[in-house]
């Protein structure tokens, strides 16, 4: 890691569609803000990262079967509306590569998001890391961008 270049633990993820930007804003720690870093994924960059973090959990996910029930949308929404995530909005940092790494002892995943100004890293289990996968693709325009609805099952 370089030194000039912060390291964050993420506790918490929120992706917003920015539709002006045309890309998601990935806000990592909402609620801690001194420890909150917002980060932009493009689409090009998403399109490539949601199935290669697909086919990763399939192949190292012994929990690929179980029920994943997701957040529904409201209760998304009453933990950042969208005034305050206006008001508290900081320089976003474009990512450029995640790195991930299995851990076989713990069945977890890291997931290291690298930008050039700050390294955001996350340890997370495979129920989990579907959910997240999930609750950004469901932030995704999907008809705008080309996607199809059902393309993350």
């Amino acid at each position: 890691m370089n030194p000039e270049i912060s390291m964050i633990k993420a506790q918490t993820f929120t992706p917003i569609y920015s539709q002006l930007e045309d890309r998601i804003r990935f806000v990592i720690n909402y609620a801690d803000y001194t420890q909150r870093v917002d980060l932009w994924l493009t689409r090009a960059f998403l399109l490539k990262l949601i199935p290669t973090i697909e086919d990763y959990l399939d192949q190292y996910d012994v929990t690929a079967n179980v029920e994943i029930q997701q957040q529904t949308d409201t209760a998304a929404q009453s933990q950042t509306d969208t005034p305050t995530l206006i008001m508290t909005e900081k320089e976003g940092y474009l990512v450029h590569s995640v790195d991930i790494t299995y851990h076989q002892e713990s069945r977890q995943f890291t997931l290291l998001f690298k930008t050039n100004g700050v390294e955001v890293i996350s340890t997370l289990t495979g129920p989990v890391l579907r959910t997240l996968l999930k609750s950004i693709f469901s932030s995704i325009p999907k008809i705008d961008w080309g996607i199809s609805p059902q393309w993350i099952q």
